[in-house]
């Protein structure tokens, strides 16, 4: 494989070379990919209206329905592997736990088993943020092949993902952030064997806008990762978002090693 580049090329077929990549060096943005996630359920944390509590209380005994079995007295060992919502808990933990009583955020996660750093995190959750860098080639691939073909070039991967970028709600992005999806339910199926009420949602239409935020922070590494093997400057294209990304700037810097310019920099110095 000739990457990085210093520039995309518009060669027919050459955006097959950059699919091949991506699929191959999937492990360089899955870590990225599950930091700035942490980091977004760390900001959680802090704020005191938010339900989320991090990784199960190891040890302490709540009131709570786990894993949609009967309400009851629950002893959390660490070895969990659902997480818990708030419509899983009981009103007394509810209470306990000083978490608001508000009917919107029933479906919001309590406790997560995979609210851990990527080094401590289970096999099954890695193989989830690797996933997403698979899913993108995959994205790419599909789009491009019905708009232009098999021949497909690289200078047709950079344009797509700067549309995506620059406008989430494009039809780029929302093929990329849809793939992503489906890879998410295949992966979380296969762990559960349960069609849960997560799986069953549409992904347009039953969600809300931190869902999507959460997915486009969940995929945009792998998006930085791809524009600067193809010799666009990631912390460039962070700034052509219109929202927010925890970190983003943080996982854009850390991207612009894998430009060639900059390991060749590296080389000679």
């Amino acid at each position: 494989m000739r990457y990085p580049v210093e520039g995309a090329e518009s060669v027919p077929g050459s955006g097959t070379g950059v699919y091949l990549y991506l699929l191959e060096n999937y492990l360089v943005p899955a870590r990225s990919c599950h930091d700035i996630w942490y980091s977004g359920q760390e900001k959680k944390l802090k704020d005191k209206h938010d339900p989320f509590k991090g990784f199960f209380p190891v040890g302490q005994t709540l009131k709570l329905s786990y894993g949609g079995g009967p309400m009851g007295n629950h002893k959390f060992t660490g070895e969990e592997k659902n997480p818990v919502f708030v419509k899983d808990l009981h009103a007394e933990t509810i209470l306990k736990l000083g978490i608001p009583n508000d009917p919107e955020k029933q479906d919001e996660k309590v406790f997560n088993p995979n609210f851990l750093k990527y080094d401590d995190t289970p096999d099954d959750a890695k193989v989830s943020n690797e996933a997403t860098t698979m899913s993108l080639a995959k994205s790419i691939s599909a789009y491009l092949c019905g708009e232009k073909g098999l021949l497909y070039s690289e200078i047709d991967v950079v344009n797509m993902l700067t549309v995506a970028i620059k406008n989430a709600n494009s039809a780029e992005m929302r093929h990329i952030l849809h793939g992503n999806h489906i890879a998410w339910c295949s992966i979380r199926f296969m762990v559960t064997g349960v069609m849960e009420a997560d799986i069953k949602k549409q992904f347009y239409g039953q969600n809300t806008r931190d869902f999507y935020m959460k997915d486009l922070g969940t995929i945009m590494p792998s998006m930085l990762y791809t524009l600067a093997i193809l010799g666009v400057d990631p912390v460039e294209a962070a700034t052509w978002l219109d929202y927010d990304l925890y970190e983003i700037n943080v996982i854009a810097n850390d991207m612009q090693q894998y430009m060639k310019k900059q390991q060749e920099g590296e080389q000679v110095a």
